[in-house]
């Protein structure tokens, strides 16, 4: 895609801007990507941690971080979210030193120029993580890699 991402928040007071294509797309079914989506699972996009832009001119983006106690690593994770609306915008490991960004896919906006019927189908999820969690009413998606924790 040659157009950068971008999305908001819900209420729409934070931007996001994606200025390189994603690295990988997958759905997560752990626990905490459930209880963030409020869902069986959540869909994120990895990019460059460099090239994502945050837009906050209201000064809502909010920080949680997880603590090692509750993450498979051990290791803390950054959950970025609006904190008017409550929207989830990504997630940040610190196993990966903070490097990589996991954007909530739900919160783009189409791209100029994108033909499909969602903005959803941007970003087809490629793998599947945590799939020891997923319900037995969920089905794999056709042609994505299938890991039952995280790739290794």
């Amino acid at each position: 895609m040659s157009e950068s991402l971008s999305g908001t928040c819900l209420c729409g007071s934070i931007k996001v801007k994606l200025n390189s294509t994603a690295n990988d797309v997958g759905l997560c079914y752990c626990s905490d990507c459930q209880k963030s989506a409020g869902g069986p699972y959540q869909c994120n996009a990895m990019f460059n941690s460099s090239d994502v832009e945050l837009e906050d001119p209201k000064g809502y983006v909010k920080l949680y971080l997880v603590p090692k106690e509750q993450t498979l690593s051990g290791i803390e994770k950054q959950k970025w979210f609006c904190g008017n609306c409550g929207s989830p915008l990504f997630t940040r490991p610190m196993s990966l030193n903070g490097e990589k960004s996991f954007i909530k896919t739900g919160i783009l906006d189409t791209a100029p120029g994108f033909k499909g019927s969602s903005p959803l189908d941007q970003l087809k999820p490629t793998s599947e993580i945590f799939t020891k969690d997923r319900p037995s009413y969920v089905k794999p998606i056709d042609g994505a890699a299938q890991y039952n924790t995280v790739p290794e």
